[in-house]
């Protein structure tokens, strides 16, 4: 049976079990497979198809039942399609075959498929591992399969590798073997029912620190050798979160192991492959007297969000990459869900909102931007879908879904799906069906299905800003709300879009001990509030997916309650992140935003800080170049002088993780902002660190690189680069990467950017140094003139997709003019990127809205300034 797709393949044939061996050479980087796939014919054939990629198939077989084998009297490989065709000279009836093959392939450089890995060991050798990167559509790198999704089968496993390096799988090792010449055969244990994007194995030198969790599983947390020790935290992690995911869940992790693998180069933060889940060093390893606070947090983040694929993705998988957001929203969500439970000190649903929330909603108001559900085809499509929207805008949906039917309904319609579902596909509408059914059974919500509700906000592109209209002339206020969809450019574009969705809203005002709830139907509905003078504040909690627009009265209202802090630190973030948005779209002046954020000279929370420390950045950026930069960094200065002097350098006695946190964020951009005092401790601070006189706290040392970094002269740069080079922990190689990026002499940033494809940086961090000098308002232009320059290589490294391509090709939308958007379109008209090409439109976009901006506001951002300074 054919497809339509000349990228699905037919259905015709499927496997049922995999038996591979992989052969990898560590000294010549390739590999030599064999596989033997118990097949299910379904329909007579005289060809079989599957997946393969830059691999060399020498011979191919069937084995039919009777014993006879047939050989393939032609094997081709379509290079455009990925499609592996075997012709048989006579026909195959239908029934179980077994189909051999015999393969070689490359240990490529490019961090997916079957690559290598290269490192440097304690006794300073250098060193290679193999390992692999399958998501989206890459095992067909390593082995011929039937690489989609919903292709499920079991697989044994078997590596031929060095008796001195150890072999990972999915599954436990059965035996261990040897073959001769020096050589080991590892045979793993039969895995379940899986997609190949899941399959993975690791060959190298490595070592582990283990424990056994309460349900019985073993975790182990494993590094290059040397590094192991450093694995702890995120092992001692990993049991405390099993233990969680399998009493929330209700389903206990199926496999009998789970092992943590760090690899020193992988292309985005971690993979779950189902029980061999495989991390950036950074995302996994802590260094309890180097890493920082952040790292912490951040180790904990991914290893809870892996983890949670566990069910999520790897037991119930999507059928298709379009719902690829089920797999990837899912784990956001249930990432710090997890986190939440185990730290509730960090507030990490602020958080959430912080982080993904408003990435989401900031992408999602681009018209250039896609539904949660998108249609999608080819691999360069698919590999477009890991954005802010599949990952955050999914998450946020989805914890106002929690929000809407209650917790309760929501984890009793979870345990149904995946019960339902174990070990097979399914789709959005499954999920919606199952919580529907506990909705219905506890009678939650506020009217509107379940499915309703997803189908609405998981099939429309966009959000609504929701315009609250309050009338306080009675005895008590009544608020009109209306929707319409939010669009960064709608000044610019007079197409009408009438776009409405189902809009649950939680309230609270002033004098209310707890928020009510209604929703938003149409495109208008009216309620009554039970306060007549008092502030006003929509979307309580920030569990809803819109923003939402208040008249200057309103605003000043609720800039009160923010300067007294009688919202909750969640509430505080979202009103002043919707007045950065609605200035971007024109809704309201800049001078709004601007006034509002005086409002928060006495805040204390870290998260809000640093929310709003994003968006002040990202005005900055946009004032770069003009008359009134300094003016700005002046004002700016003023809001953090006070939350600056009171936090300190130095820790405190029972310092909280936020107040960590915070202290990191404030000095940070008190002195990014020019304060002379805390650019002078900083240097002083690093001079005695970098003579070995003291050692910076690991908390502040990023910040004191970075302050120091943005004044440094050719001597300081060439100290940083000293201490990169003697640094042994990941994390701190980055921190000053991250740091050098801050320099502002344009010499020095040219070299960074030319060292950033040399072998002084990991191919996996070369996207940091080049976005984040281009982040620096003295390196944007310096940051695309390299990457075009060098497009070739970032297209050879980068270009078949995932995080890294989308990122680069992002730089651009950092600028602000027309001329500009010329430019970088008749560049990118020359210089394709099928992996980027909404990340293109959405950086075109986005250049056009910063001038747009720039027309509308620089005067009045500029008189405002001046006469706030005199």
């Amino acid at each position: 049976m054919t497809t339509s797709s000349p990228f699905r393949l037919p259905s015709s044939v499927r496997p049922l079990r995999y038996h591979v061996t992989l052969k990898p050479d560590l000294n010549a980087f390739s590999f030599t497979g064999e596989e033997s796939v118990e097949i299910d014919v379904l329909e007579p054939v005289s060809e079989i198809v599957l997946n393969a990629a830059e691999l060399q198939v020498l011979s191919g077989s069937l084995e039919l039942p009777s014993g006879e084998v047939l050989d393939a009297g032609e094997i081709s490989l379509d290079e455009d399609t990925d499609r592996l065709t075997l012709r048989f000279p006579q026909g195959v009836t239908a029934g179980k075959a077994i189909l051999r093959l015999i393969f070689t392939g490359l240990l490529n450089d490019e961090l997916r498929g079957f690559y290598r890995s290269q490192y440097t060991d304690a006794s300073g050798n250098d060193q290679y591992l193999a390992t692999t990167q399958f998501e989206a559509t890459d095992a067909r790198r390593a082995l011929p399969c039937w690489d989609e999704p919903s292709i499920k089968a079991e697989f044994d496993v078997t590596l031929v590798v060095p008796e001195n390096l150890t072999a990972l799988s999915n599954m436990p090792v059965i035996s261990e073997d040897p073959v001769g010449d020096g050589l080991k055969a590892v045979h793993f244990e039969t895995t379940p029912r899986m997609s190949t994007y899941l399959l993975a194995f690791v060959v190298g030198d490595l070592a582990c620190v283990e424990e056994t969790a309460p349900s019985g599983t073993q975790i182990r947390v494993w590094a290059t050798r040397g590094k192991e020790h450093l694995g702890r935290f995120a092992l001692e992690s990993s049991v405390r979160a099993l233990t969680y995911m399998n009493d929330y869940f209700g389903i206990a992790y199926p496999l009998p192991k789970m092992d943590h693998i760090a690899i020193p180069d992988f292309a985005a933060g971690a993979m779950e492959n189902w029980g061999a889940i495989t991390y950036r060093e950074t995302a996994l390893l802590f260094d309890p007297d180097n890493s920082a606070a952040q790292a912490k947090q951040r180790i904990l983040e991914v290893v809870a969000h892996e983890m949670a694929h566990m069910w999520f993705g790897d037991l119930v998988t999507m059928e298709w990459w379009d719902d690829l957001w089920l797999n990837e929203s899912f784990a956001s969500w249930m990432g710090d869900k997890t986190v939440n439970h185990l730290f509730p000190e960090w507030q990490m649903w602020t958080q959430f909102v912080s982080h993904d929330t408003t990435a989401a909603l900031g992408l999602d108001g681009l018209r250039n931007s896609h539904p949660i559900e998108a249609v999608v085809d080819d691999p360069s499509e698919i590999r477009e879908l890991f954005d802010a929207i599949s990952y955050s805008k999914g998450g946020s949906v989805l914890r106002m879904l929690e929000d809407y039917v209650g917790a309760a309904t929501f984890q009793a319609g979870l345990h149904e799906y995946l019960s339902g579902h174990a070990y097979n596909n399914a789709k959005g509408s499954h999920l919606w069906e199952s919580i529907s059914t506990a909705a219905e059974r506890d009678g939650s919500g506020l009217g509107v299905s379940v499915t309703d509700l997803m189908e609405a906000w998981i099939k429309q592109i966009g959000y609504p800003v929701v315009k609250a209209d309050v009338d306080r002339s009675g005895p008590s206020a009544e608020v009109n709300v209306s929707q319409s969809r939010f669009l960064y450019d709608h000044l610019l574009n007079a197409e009408a879009d009438r776009s409405t969705w189902p809009v649950p809203i939680s309230y609270v005002h002033d004098g209310a001990s707890t928020p009510a709830k209604t929703i938003l139907t149409g495109t208008d509905r009216q309620f009554g509030v039970g306060t007549k003078d008092g502030w006003l504040k929509l979307n309580a909690g920030q569990t809803g997916f819109f923003r939402v627009a208040y008249s200057e009265a309103e605003w000043d209202r609720l800039k009160d309650a923010i300067a007294t802090q009688a919202l909750q630190p969640v509430d505080r973030l979202g009103l002043q992140d919707d007045a950065y948005a609605l200035v971007k779209a024109g809704h309201l002046p800049a001078t709004v935003f601007l006034s509002l954020a005086e409002a928060f000279v006495n805040e204390t929370n870290a998260i809000v800080w640093g929310d709003l420390s994003a968006n002040l950045r990202g005005m900055e950026s946009l004032l770069a170049g003009t008359p009134h930069l300094e003016a700005f960094r002046d004002y700016a200065r003023g809001l953090f002088a006070k939350i600056a002097n009171e936090v300190g350098w130095d820790p405190q006695p029972g310092d909280e993780h936020l107040e960590i946190l915070r202290r990191s964020v404030v000095i940070g951009r008190y002195g990014d902002y020019g304060d002379k005092s805390t650019l002078n401790e900083a240097r002083s601070r690093f001079d005695a660190h970098a003579a070995g006189t003291a050692v910076l706290a690991p908390d502040i040392r990023g910040i004191a690189f970075a302050l120091v970094a943005q004044a440094a002269d050719k001597a300081t740069y060439d100290t940083l680069w000293r201490l990169e080079g003697e640094a042994d922990l990941h994390e701190e190689k980055v921190r000053i990467l991250s740091a050098l990026t801050r320099t502002r002499d344009k010499t020095l940033l040219s070299d960074l950017l030319e060292r950033s494809l040399s072998e002084e940086v990991r191919a996996q961090d070369t996207p940091i140094v080049v976005v984040q000098a281009a982040n620096n308002n003295e390196g944007r232009d310096l940051a695309w003139e390299f990457i075009k320059e060098h497009w070739s290589e970032f297209d050879r490294r980068y270009g078949k997709g995932g995080f890294s391509i989308m990122r680069i090709v992002g730089v651009a939308g950092g600028f602000g003019s027309l001329e500009r958007e010329a430019e970088v379109r008749e560049f990118f008209e020359t210089h394709a990127a099928p992996s980027a090409t909404r990340t293109i439109q959405q950086a075109l976009e986005s250049i056009r809205l910063n001038a747009k901006w720039l027309d509308l506001n620089l005067d009045s951002v500029g008189s405002w300034l001046a006469n706030r300074t005199g």
